[in-house]
């Protein structure tokens, strides 16, 4: 029997087994429910009927069947009922409980049960006003009803235990490192997406378990859901969820940090040596900026070495795959939990990025928010701002229109750029290529040590990461140490040479401390 039969003539004959029903039960609620059971069944053994002639004995037969395994299980249990509509006052401390655990038990049910539920039982709309709201068949709304009363009656006599999420929250920030557009800066705004992912991380949970665990009703979650499965954050198994991402924890960079205190102090020395040895010789290579004041001199070269060694030596050497997301961009996306205010987690997290021209010049950035403003946010997927900042590095500024005049003048506002009696020039070290590559090779000894104690770093982190992250996410423990020297081998050497006064927070006062152009 085709589907479309099949919910007419049980829509023709629902009055005649809720009569049916009426006549067996003590109530109309029990009716109500005893129908849906029949209804239920019905369509559960649908494939048993053999034509439309026998379609009537079929359903005699079920709801015979039904109604004695009904009365089997009445005499068992003792039911609690959803009431047509709540209590305008509470008169006791059982109709407070009651009360209480039916709002928690539908704070619980899926959005289309839910919905069918609000919409029938406090909103008052027949089953045929809902099946058009909802689009769906009236067969199917009465179905709804009858699974969200199993379920609310279910959930009502059960202990039911909040997680610790639901009274202590966890921070987490989305990091992104790729070959393209970050796509994800907006997803874990929220704390309970940031939760949701937390919650998920070691368990698969449905979501009413992560509803509980962080103490957030499904009605304010579910579109979260939604959202982090389209994004590829989350993923389903069956009706349960799991992150599929790396997050690194606060119980996890505690251990990094403990296991690699040597290794990062090692680097950190390796960096003030080689600034302080080759400081005449550096500035002897006559770039554009030479002759800054000192702090932003460590700052630049402090981000020089640290860039070429790790970022260009070590990620060359050690042959980093780059996973590609939905939207075909190489790249990894994982999670930082939040550590407490003045951790240098928090302080020195950056923004490392190169923007370029059609010629192949660039601006390489490495941003410390202890400087302030991160400079690439401006520039970056902004190629005419690019072109801009590099045509005045090169002291070609006559083609400009009256737009690149306009954005040239808001760049002087941001102090990226410096216009003075000599005309317009960058407010950054600018190098030309062969000057650039006379600087590598004055550090090359230098930058090639710290790519192998950074190397090191990365075999330990590699260990570490295998005990702190879940099974199906293993294969990615050595890419993922890999990104976590953006903290263990850049961040923590900048955390403790700012800690040391070594470097201090840019004042205004000089070039960018940490932006350089190199001109092809």
């Amino acid at each position: 029997m085709e589907r479309a039969e099949l919910d007419t003539k049980i829509t023709e004959m629902a009055k005649t087994l809720y009569s049916y029903c009426i006549v067996r039960t003590s109530d109309h609620f029990e009716a109500e429910d005893l129908a849906q059971d029949i209804i239920l069944q019905i369509y559960k053994s649908a494939d048993n009927i053999r034509n439309a002639d026998s379609f009537y004995s079929f359903v005699w037969a079920v709801a015979g069947n039904v109604y004695k395994q009904w009365c089997k299980r009445k005499v068992k249990n003792q039911e609690c009922e959803l009431l047509e509509d709540l209590p305008a006052e509470i008169v006791d401390e059982n109709d407070f409980l009651d009360v209480y655990l039916l709002r928690r038990e539908l704070s619980l049910l899926a959005e289309k049960y839910r919905k069918a539920v609000i919409l029938y039982y406090i909103e008052n709309k027949s089953c045929l006003e809902i099946s058009k709201l909802l689009s769906v068949g009236e067969s199917m709304v009465k179905y709804l009803l009858f699974k969200s009363r199993q379920l609310l009656k279910e959930g009502m006599s059960m202990e039911r235990n909040y997680g610790e999420k639901s009274y202590n929250p966890k921070g987490m920030s989305l990091m992104f490192w790729g070959k393209g557009a970050n796509h994800y800066y907006h997803l874990c705004k929220s704390k309970i997406s940031q939760n949701i992912l937390f919650a998920c991380y070691n368990d698969k949970l449905t979501a009413e378990q992560i509803s509980l665990e962080i103490g957030v009703s499904l009605p304010y979650m579910e579109d979260k859901l939604k959202e982090l499965c389209d994004y590829e954050l989350l993923k389903k198994d069956g009706n349960r969820y799991y992150t599929n991402i790396v997050i690194f924890t606060k119980d996890f960079v505690g251990e990094v940090a403990t296991k690699t205190a040597n290794l990062r102090e090692c680097i950190t020395e390796l960096v003030i040596k080689s600034i302080d040895k080759y400081k005449k010789e550096i500035k002897d290579i006559g770039f554009v900026g030479a002759d800054m004041n000192d702090n932003s001199f460590n700052w630049q070269m402090v981000s020089f070495i640290l860039y070429n060694a790790v970022i260009e030596k070590l990620q060359n050497r050690v042959n980093i795959v780059y996973p590609k997301d939905k939207f075909g961009t190489e790249c990894f996306v994982w999670g930082e939990e939040v550590c407490e205010s003045g951790s240098w987690t928090s302080e020195f997290c950056f923004g490392i990025s190169n923007v370029s021209n059609s010629n192949g010049d660039y601006i390489q950035f490495m941003d410390f928010p202890i400087n302030g403003e991160m400079v690439h946010h401006y520039c970056f997927n902004r190629q005419e701002v690019t072109n801009i900042f590099l045509d005045i590095a090169k002291g070609n500024t006559k083609h400009f229109s009256e737009n690149d005049k306009a954005i040239a003048a808001e760049m002087v506002r941001k102090g990226y750029v410096i216009n003075d009696a000599n005309g317009l020039r960058c407010n950054a070290p600018v190098f030309t290529e062969g000057q650039y590559q006379e600087l590598k090779k004055l550090l090359e000894d230098t930058t090639e040590q710290i790519a192998g104690e950074a190397e090191n770093l990365m075999e330990t982190v590699t260990k570490i990461m295998k005990n702190h992250m879940p099974v199906h996410l293993k294969k990615m423990a050595k890419d993922m140490a890999f990104l976590r020297l953006f903290e263990d081998a850049i961040s923590a050497p900048v955390a403790s040479l700012c800690e040391h006064k070594y470097l201090l927070p840019y004042s205004g006062d000089s070039l960018l401390p940490t932006t350089y152009i190199i001109l092809k």
